[in-house]
């Protein structure tokens, strides 16, 4: 059996091969109807019943047409999880119940698509009524970002592969992501028996390839504001929750707001967080310093309000090589300058880390091709544009956009100075909200590609959420994925996997 699928709905397909104790993705009520449509009236499934009484794909266009009736083009809202259950679990009993479930993912390549496309045909009608083999149709010029992502496409994105790729999982809850020939050999020698002798044989040797993958992760942390009543309240809780993440994390970084105001007395606390992750990860922590790190309750105007001598204090480095990640670190203070909660990062700090790391390549010329991330504190693009992503909106809905007295100034400059210096990554915090921000800017003729990433509050300060996201990074591919976590009401609930942003791009990053 197999269906095509628009990349946009790939998390309507993964809730649809899911068991009863799956929980339904928000998403934008337009977005639903046209992937029912798309069962309903386009050309997505293959199977090997087609043409008889029991023709698979027509009972699932059928179901796909009756309920595509009960949703408007002109609705835009956003549906709640259970809202879009109602519609698509008339369709579950189509794809649940197989023991291999596969996902081809195309790489913008007419040649190497040719050649998925064959192996989703092969795979789809070859295993018969054994398994459920999905393809989207094509893929998006930019990143992927896919909200309340089902477990194959969480597995993709911990695992950042050039694609062609595919993902292999089963009911059982294995999963594992090859790329595109690696998959064929072992759909060929491993897989196609395994089929014969049972659901628990493909489990178990899905399980083995899943064993031997390994990948880098980065911990991006932010806006702690240690001396609030709400980072004492959850200090306990989260570090519970960072000690089981932490043993699979490569490097932990923070990007400001350690403290809630410059005062000696929150020292010990936050020395005390340091030594709990540089003990357990066996790695230095990276920060960068936060208004509230170097200015009374964060807000200055011109010489009053600023304590600059706290930076010096929080042991951070403008420029930090790491060689098991193959990743540079550019480090900035963006509460140098500008007035109450604003901030800048002047010519100054870029001229000082362009030498440092001419320096650090004259003497490493390897260093050259390392992976290239700028830490900052200020988000270099105005949270108060209009949202268009599903998740975007559901942010927006929830907190708003305001923008006075917290902006970067001169984030242009800073932006064009990370492109022509070959950062692809910027991490930041400030603003208490998660989001992700891609920009293509113009370097020497050619546009390089910047994305910008910012975390919420850590500790949920100011009501927001408490946030973290992780970075899987393959130092080979120079290629990352990000995963956004959210503790909504910090209570304890649990950190939730909101959303995951995949670099499923074609070509060398």
């Amino acid at each position: 059996m197999g269906a095509r699928f628009e990349i946009d709905h790939a998390n309507f397909v993964g809730y649809l091969t899911a068991d009863h104790r799956a929980i339904a993705p928000r998403a934008a009520a337009r977005t639903l109807k046209m992937f029912l449509m798309s069962l309903a009236y386009g050309q997505s499934l293959i199977s090997s019943t087609m043409g008889t009484p029991h023709d698979w794909t027509r009972q699932i266009a059928d179901a796909a047409e009756r309920e595509s009736e009960s949703l408007s083009w002109e609705d835009d809202s956003i549906l709640s999880g259970p809202q879009v259950a109602r519609r698509l679990d008339p369709l579950r009993s189509y794809f649940t119940g197989y023991p291999l479930y596969a996902m081809v993912i195309p790489s913008g390549s007419w040649e190497a698509d040719k050649r998925s496309f064959q192996f989703f045909t092969e795979s789809a009608v070859g295993s018969h009524a054994n398994a459920l083999i999905l393809m989207p149709n094509d893929l998006p010029y930019g990143l992927t970002s896919i909200i309340d992502p089902f477990p194959a496409l969480r597995v993709l994105a911990e695992h950042p592969i050039k694609p062609p790729l595919v993902v292999f999982w089963t009911p059982l809850m294995s999963s594992c992501v090859l790329q595109l020939d690696d998959a064929i050999s072992f759909f060929r020698t491993e897989i196609v028996w395994a089929l014969d002798a049972g659901a628990r044989e493909v489990d178990q040797v899905i399980a083995s390839i899943a064993a031997r993958q390994k990948t880098k992760r980065i911990l991006h942390l932010s806006d702690l504001h240690i001396g609030t009543q709400e980072a004492a309240r959850r200090r306990r809780w989260l570090k519970e929750q960072l000690a089981r993440e932490l043993p699979s994390i490569d490097k932990v970084v923070i990007t400001g707001d350690l403290f809630d105001n410059p005062e000696e007395a929150l020292r010990e606390s936050f020395d005390e967080f340091r030594a709990d992750i540089e003990n357990i990860t066996k790695s230095d922590l990276l920060v960068v310093p936060g208004n509230h790190d170097v200015r009374s309750k964060g807000n200055a105007f011109g010489r009053f309000g600023r304590n600059a001598e706290y930076v010096t204090d929080l042991r951070w480095s403008p420029v930090t090589i790491d060689r098991d990640l193959q990743t540079v670190f550019f480090s900035f203070n963006s509460s140098e300058s500008g007035n109450f909660a604003k901030g800048a990062v002047g010519d100054r700090q870029r001229l000082d880390r362009s030498s440092l790391f001419d320096a650090e390549v004259r003497r490493d010329p390897s260093v050259e091709s390392f992976i290239r991330i700028a830490l900052v504190h200020h988000h270099p693009y105005a949270y108060d544009t209009k949202p268009t992503a599903a998740y975007e909106k559901v942010l927006a809905r929830l907190f708003g956009n305001e923008e006075k007295f917290v902006a970067f100034e001169g984030a242009d400059e800073f932006m064009q100075w990370c492109a022509a210096r070959g950062i692809s990554l910027v991490l930041h915090g400030h603003k208490h909200v998660p989001r992700w921000v891609e920009a293509d800017i113009p370097v020497g003729g050619k546009l390089q590609s910047v994305v910008v990433v910012g975390c919420g509050s850590t500790t949920g300060s100011g009501g927001r959420p408490m946030c973290y996201d992780i970075i899987a990074i393959d130092p080979a591919t120079k290629r990352w994925n990000v995963l956004f976590f959210h503790d909504e009401i910090g209570d304890g609930s649990g950190f939730r996997l909101q959303n995951v942003t995949l670099d499923l791009r074609a070509g060398p990053r």
